[in-house]
């Protein structure tokens, strides 16, 4: 619902505004919701493949590689991982 009402806005090409007053929306809830829409198309995600015995690869979305050993403790993966 929420990104089918932010896509509606983006969309119409009208302000914010006149966007909410056209769909009987509070102001505030489609910026609540463009807010958090934001937020959310704005997280890097980072893609794990496999895990195998020989090792771990982390790629990250820059291009670096980092090859780490199988035995790595997940707490040190995830500083890796989450920032």
């Amino acid at each position: 619902m929420m990104h089918n009402i932010v896509e509606q806005w983006q969309d119409s090409g009208l302000s914010q505004a006149a966007f909410a007053k056209t769909n009987n929306i509070p102001l505030s809830t489609l910026s609540y919701r463009l807010k958090k829409f934001r937020k959310n198309q704005n997280q890097d995600f980072i893609q794990l493949n496999g895990f195998s015995t020989s090792g771990i690869s982390i790629r990250y979305p820059n291009g670096v590689e980092l090859n780490l050993p199988a035995q790595t403790p997940a707490g040190f993966l995830k500083s890796l991982i989450y920032y």
